[in-house]
């Protein structure tokens, strides 16, 4: 754990959370969700920083932090009663792979088509971890509300709609 702890990774949290507080002024959150949506950035960006070493590449760090997310997300939206969507978004912001789309896109008007492609592919294997990410976790959640329904007998039809 103290590999995780140094001042670079704990600067990186705190800009993670910063960003994420951010966006969520600029989707005009409101109040009372701003301080936890904000959150889910931060605890989103370190799980991230924790799979880094341990799984290899950009696929499968994304795909742990975008689910982490995801789960974060649908919790809070149960606990609020709000739309899941506002604190998953904040909560990704983060994770959007921006510098190696940067310099994907440098290498490429700099034509140098190799390192452009390079930057490229670690761009989409970490978008792809993303999507396959919130994609199982949201599958995951989708069915234990169907499983709630089936034991509630089908009660709980029009709850499940919103």
């Amino acid at each position: 754990m103290e590999g995780i702890l140094t001042t670079d990774n704990l600067l990186q949290l705190l800009m993670a959370f910063l960003g994420s507080a951010g966006f969520a002024v600029m989707f005009h959150l409101r109040r009372r969700f701003l301080l936890i949506a904000s959150l889910g950035g931060l605890l989103s960006w370190l799980v991230y920083l924790l799979c880094v070493p341990v799984l290899s590449g950009g696929f499968f760090p994304a795909l742990a932090a975008s689910a982490f997310g995801a789960f974060y997300a649908e919790i809070l939206a149960r606990i609020k009663k709000a739309p899941s969507t506002l604190f998953f978004l904040v909560s990704m912001i983060p994770l959007i792979p921006g510098r190696t789309l940067y310099y994907s896109m440098s290498s490429a008007v700099d034509a140098d088509l190799a390192m452009s492609s390079l930057y490229g592919l670690q761009t989409f294997q970490c978008a792809l971890g993303i999507g396959a990410g919130m994609s199982v976790a949201w599958a995951i959640c989708d069915l234990s509300r169907k499983v709630q329904l089936f034991r509630s007998g089908g009660r709980d039809l029009q709850n499940d709609r919103s």
